[in-house]
């Protein structure tokens, strides 16, 4: 390792510390880049919020807290729209992503610029830009990804109006929990439902959506 120590010693002090600082970021910068595309770093098809099958529902819910509240909770919703290109709430510059990106660029920018004999104040100022400009960039890319990913969520207020089928018996007037089989374009999907008719919608009941309460929860009527 004899030519390694004659070459660092051979650089100036800056050299030696956007080596430092570049080298490092490289590699994790590589190492998020494989996991990425290994489909590591998340978790699969994530969990899906609608799907409550498996969870143990109570026998009964507080049906004039949840039909009173729906229509507030729906407004509340429909004002904050997460897509819309004005929303910045969602652009994070710094996160793990951006900062290694930034020392990345800014590491390797120094480095050029000094060894093609650009004075140390000015390569360090334009690496610095060059690395802002990176961050930047890595930040609206996290951006963009997850507006496609909320884009691709499917929403329950689609299931308004549609029709299904009682798939477990829901009891009458609220009085407790049962589910439905609902298709929605392509999608079939099974959701809790509750109803405020007068009496039980047994298995193979049409009904039809009419107001969703508890986030996913179905209020359904019979057709």
């Amino acid at each position: 390792m004899e030519w390694f120590s004659i070459w660092w010693n051979g650089l100036k002090l800056v050299e030696q510390i956007l080596y430092c600082i570049a080298v490092p970021a490289s590699l994790i910068l590589i190492i998020q880049t494989v996991i990425m595309l290994l489909g590591l770093g998340n978790g699969g098809e994530g969990f899906n919020p609608s799907d409550t099958s498996g969870l143990d529902v109570p026998d009964s819910i507080d049906t004039d807290a949840g039909f009173d509240g729906s229509a507030d909770m729906d407004t509340d919703l429909s004002n904050h729209d997460i897509s819309n290109p004005s929303d910045i709430a969602d652009f994070r510059l710094l996160s793990v992503q951006s900062v290694i990106a930034f020392l990345t660029i800014f590491g390797w920018s120094g480095i050029t610029a000094i060894s093609n004999g650009m004075v140390e104040w000015a390569a360090l100022l334009l690496a610095a830009a060059l690395g802002f400009g990176a961050m930047f960039l890595v930040a609206k890319i996290i951006q963009w990804s997850s507006r496609l990913a909320q884009n691709g969520t499917f929403n329950v207020k689609n299931l308004l109006g549609e029709s299904g089928t009682v798939y477990i018996p829901i009891p009458e007037k609220g009085k407790g929990t049962g589910k439905i089989n609902i298709s929605c374009g392509e999608r079939f999907m099974e959701y809790d439902a509750v109803t405020e008719e007068q009496e039980a919608l047994k298995t193979g009941t049409p009904v039809r959506v009419v107001d969703i309460i508890a986030g996913s929860t179905l209020v359904v009527e019979k057709i």
